[in-house]
């Protein structure tokens, strides 16, 4: 009971703390990370252990719950145009960047590359939770749908995740095994896992299509969807299957859903928005308690100066990603913009090198915590400010 009390007050001052800092023209999921941070471990410490241990989980639903809704919103017209780009953006940024951020590691904290690249590759991943709410509220807005750049950033920033976390594991995995893990198959594993993802996609959709179809209650449709996507989360998270990334196969499945069941996927849609509209209070709430500004201390300016170096190469790599495509500068500008924040990965992967007993795990942790309290606004209010100025709006 007490878990359940406290839970209903976060979500009441979260969504209160979000809507004032609407007011002041900033992105409510500042004003629930700064609640996050301020009630969690970091400051007052005043949330229980036991409601602590369920954010995971919660965080899980919520993050599900927006990638599907995001998957929802990609028609097959629009997958066609971005097929490409989305391809080369979910592989060409966070590569670049992470591989950007190991050199520079060598240089200003006098790593080996090896401990450079698990450095790099947990703050490479775009933060899902950060990019994608914002760009399934710009399709909602009729924003940028002329060359349907929130889908491409959608699909991108999803596999995005897929790239950077594999390639942290196997950085991870060569520093712990002394040489003897094989740096070439996790590289073959990256587009295995996407496939596999995809093929999963496909299966589940087919399973289910037929269960959809047959039921007359709209209610009952939406019951059955929302338990297959969190049913794809379970499986990854607690049979560790390696090659298969959860949160894709959630998004694909949304995207088979809009596509494939035209009549059923508006009513589904409709209820999922109403389940995020209270899930996005706990996501970035929890999301807030799980970051420790105090870790970042001495290595304020050496990591500014390593964000700042790295975000450029990462802009380098969305460019090289858009390159002969329809998209014009402003548009060009606005897709670098919208790649900048870390929220999601960084919270949840900072403390795993420290953990695991990585030489330098602490100097990660603070400076993988640092790359989300400095990208997560900035980011998200660029976002805010920019995209009615950058992108074209449908009448």
């Amino acid at each position: 009971m007490s878990v359940l009390v406290t839970l209903i007050i976060i979500g009441f001052v979260s969504n209160y703390v979000g809507k004032l800092f609407e007011k002041i023209k900033l992105p409510s999921l500042i004003g629930m990370m700064i609640f996050g941070m301020i009630v969690g471990p970091s400051f007052l410490d005043i949330i229980s252990d036991d409601v602590l241990n369920i954010s995971p989980t919660i965080k899980d639903i919520s993050l599900v719950t927006v990638l599907f809704i995001g998957g929802l919103g990609i028609s097959l017209e629009q997958m066609k145009k971005i097929g490409k780009p989305a391809v080369l953006l979910s592989v060409v940024p966070a590569t670049l960047e992470g591989f950007a951020i190991a050199i520079l590691s060598m240089i200003f904290l006098d790593f080996t590359f090896v401990q450079g690249a698990i450095l790099g590759f947990i703050i490479a991943a775009v933060s899902p939770a950060v990019l994608i709410p914002s760009m399934v509220s710009l399709i909602d807005k009729k924003i940028g749908q002329d060359k349907a750049i929130p889908q491409l950033l959608l699909v991108g920033a999803s596999a995005d995740d897929t790239v950077a976390i594999t390639l942290f594991t196997t950085f991870l995995g060569i520093y712990m095994s002394e040489g003897e893990f094989s740096f070439l198959s996790s590289i073959i594993s990256i587009p295995i896992t996407i496939l596999f993802s995809i093929g999963v996609s496909i299966l589940i959709f087919k399973l289910t299509k037929t269960i959809i179809l047959k039921v007359k209650n709209n209610f009952l449709k939406v019951f059955i969807a929302f338990f297959t996507i969190l049913s794809m989360r379970f499986i990854e998270k607690n049979l560790h299957i390696s090659i298969f990334n959860s949160l894709f196969s959630v998004m694909v499945y949304g995207f088979l859903i809009r596509n494939y069941l035209v009549d059923s996927s508006k009513f589904i849609l409709d209820k999922m928005n109403y389940i995020w509209k209270y899930g996005k209070l706990y996501l970035f709430t929890f999301v807030g308690m799980a970051i420790d500004p105090k870790l970042v201390g001495k290595y304020f300016f050496i990591g500014l100066i390593i964000l700042i170096i790295s975000l450029s190469v990462r802009s380098l790599g969305v460019l090289i990603s858009l390159r002969n495509t329809n998209l014009n500068n402003k548009e060009k500008l606005f897709c670098i913009i919208a790649y900048l924040p870390k929220a999601t990965v960084q919270s949840a992967k900072s403390s795993v090198p420290l953990q695991m007993g990585v030489v330098g795990g602490e100097i990660m942790q603070a400076i993988a915590i640092f790359s989300v309290l400095l990208t997560a606004p900035i980011g998200s209010i660029l976002i805010k400010l920019t995209s009615k100025r950058l992108l074209k709006t449908e009448d």
